[in-house]
């Protein structure tokens, strides 16, 4: 019998469930449209499976589905290339991007970058001989949480690098007006990734509904991730003059066990595994596309347009 899975995708104003074959790349057999209870069928001799997946998880987590209907994607007669539905016109009015300057490009910034400036400035605090006798043991001196989150990015922004060959973009330490950051940002043809970093080695991960428990203990990051994403799908849309879907994702480091009790919006992955799991969603972007959006993303003056009002993260 054929394994499925199911992974829910959301940008603003869509939300769909997709029922794939199991594995990285696995086939999609049918989709639901949770905004309109559609089911659009791919593989019809799966359908009563994938029909069974989508009804447990609207049993679940889709209460606010409407009756489901189902529809078939018409069969191919030959094979034929993937062409991508006609993208809209980029809108007539964009912001006007001023020239970048050497220190304004964020692809220089390497993992870590935000955190990295923050461990720096803390090494000023310590006497000359402290830090000379650091340099030698090659220690880093600072707070314990903030080198173990540096440590997080650094891992997560090496297993990045692979995506690069295959015509991803990817960044890090995007500055924000409130003095946060984003610790990687990875455009690809399923859009943008808005990826969150956690270091928690040892640690047992529990991902609810709508909190993440380590140790038992809770923490908002799929709200902050959400909220994060949000924004910077308005920002880039704005920027790039056509709609530009961003993903939130959470990166855990050196978990133990990593449990699922939930699907929630975001989606919340091992860290070494994330260049097999981002290409795994559909694409949506074309190389143009994704080329503007890094065009677009690597330029420090945009982020710094970000509205500053709104929650602060936390």
């Amino acid at each position: 019998m054929t394994e499925l899975v199911v992974k829910l995708w959301r940008v603003p104003g869509k939300e769909r469930l997709y029922v794939n074959t199991a594995g990285a790349r696995g086939d999609s057999v049918a989709w639901l449209d949770c905004k309109t209870g559609v089911v659009i069928v791919d593989i019809p001799e799966l359908e009563a499976s994938a029909l069974a997946k989508v009804e447990d998880w609207c049993r679940s987590f889709g209460n606010h589905v409407p009756q489901r209907t189902v529809q078939y994607r018409e069969a191919k007669r030959q094979p034929a290339k993937v062409v991508p539905p006609p993208a809209p016109q980029p809108r007539a009015e964009v912001p006007f991007l001023p020239p970048m300057r050497e220190d304004d490009d964020l692809a220089r910034n390497l993992p870590g970058a935000g955190l990295e400036s923050l461990v720096r400035q803390g090494e000023e605090k310590y006497k000359l001989l402290v830090r000379l006798a650091a340099k030698v043991s090659r220690q880093r001196l600072g707070d314990t949480t903030t080198l173990r989150g540096l440590e997080g990015e650094q891992i997560v922004g090496a297993r990045l690098e692979p995506l690069k060959a295959a015509g991803w973009k990817v960044l890090h330490g995007i500055p924000l007006p409130s003095g946060s950051d984003i610790d990687h940002v990875v455009i690809g043809p399923p859009g943008v990734f808005t990826v969150n970093s956690k270091h928690h080695p040892g640690a047992t991960v529990w991902v609810g509904d709508k909190i993440v428990k380590v140790n038992r203990n809770g923490f908002p990051y799929l709200e902050n991730s959400e909220f994060e994403a949000s924004r910077t799908a308005k920002l880039l849309t704005e920027w790039c003059g056509f709609d530009v879907p961003v993903h939130p994702v959470i990166a855990v480091v050196g978990a133990q066990r990593i449990t699922l009790g939930a699907t929630p919006g975001v989606t919340v992955i091992d860290g070494e595994q994330i260049a097999s799991v981002l290409p795994s969603r559909p694409a949506e972007l074309s190389p143009n596309r994704v080329d503007r959006v890094f065009t677009i993303a690597r330029h420090r003056y945009v982020w710094s347009q970000m509205s500053k009002r709104g929650r602060k993260p936390r």
